[in-house]
């Protein structure tokens, strides 16, 4: 640890996860908190993220610094970031479903064998001169 880690931990400093910083900026929507920190010049750590997230950490005093801000209303926030803005409700509204596009990747590649059997057996059995032992072969025998 440095000096200077050691510093905020004895100050009651420190670093806040993504989370502790939700419960800080309530008006923040949460996919906006790291670019709300980036515009407000919240310092972040350069240390392995430690819940194994892609999330960094943010410096408790600057999290605490930009609540503030937010709360008089100086604090660069666009009006989608913002959890109650009328784009985060329209955001909360749930749309109609999307479907998947169709896509011939490796998850599929059984069952398109599959199919390329069935289809080359019933083509097989259509151009066959004899049908290949069928019931009315069969009968006449």
């Amino acid at each position: 640890m440095g000096a200077a880690d050691e510093q905020d931990h004895e100050d009651g400093e420190g670093w806040l996860t993504k989370a502790e910083v939700r419960e800080i900026w309530p008006q923040i929507r949460p996919s906006s908190i790291r670019a709300v920190a980036r515009a407000n010049s919240v310092r972040t750590s350069a240390a392995p993220y430690p819940d194994l997230t892609s999330e960094p950490t943010y410096h408790a005093a600057d999290v605490r610094q930009v609540a503030a801000r937010i709360a008089r209303g100086e604090a660069e926030v666009e009006p989608w970031q913002r959890a109650d803005s009328a784009a985060a409700r329209d955001d909360a509204t749930p749309g109609p479903p999307v479907r998947e596009p169709v896509s011939w990747g490796a998850e599929n590649v059984p069952g398109l064998i599959l199919l390329a059997i069935v289809v080359a057996l019933m083509l097989w059995g259509l151009t066959a001169p004899d049908n290949h032992g069928t019931v009315t072969d069969f009968v006449r025998r």
